[in-house]
């Protein structure tokens, strides 16, 4: 996805999606991580298939805090196999933690 459909579109989406699911903080992860501290994940494969959506995924993070550095193992249409490294994520870690989903596994 282009730069411009990113902003004009799915930006809006991902703001939304993080808006429902941190209403004003994220308690969670403001009680296991109170004050910044940089920190890594990676985004793990939890079966085999195609990638998808890189570039939506980088987004959510980079709007919850610009500096986040997002590093891809892998492209949109590689194959990748359970338990394949598909990106590195540093920055703050309570922005990663906000940012992620339940259901996607990471490793810190």
């Amino acid at each position: 996805m282009n730069e411009i459909t990113m902003k004009l579109t799915a930006d809006q989406l991902i703001q939304q999606a993080l808006a429902e699911d941190i209403t004003s903080e994220d308690i969670t992860t403001n009680a296991v991580m109170p004050e910044a501290k940089l920190g890594e994940v990676q985004l793990i494969a939890k079966e085999e298939g195609v990638v998808a959506g890189l570039s939506v995924f980088a987004r959510v993070f980079h709007l919850l805090d610009p500096d986040t550095q997002v590093t891809f193992h892998c492209q949109d249409g590689d194959k990748v196999t359970n338990g394949q490294c598909m990106a590195t994520l540093r920055g703050d870690i309570r922005v990663l933690l906000s940012g992620a989903q339940p259901s996607t596994i990471y490793s810190v």
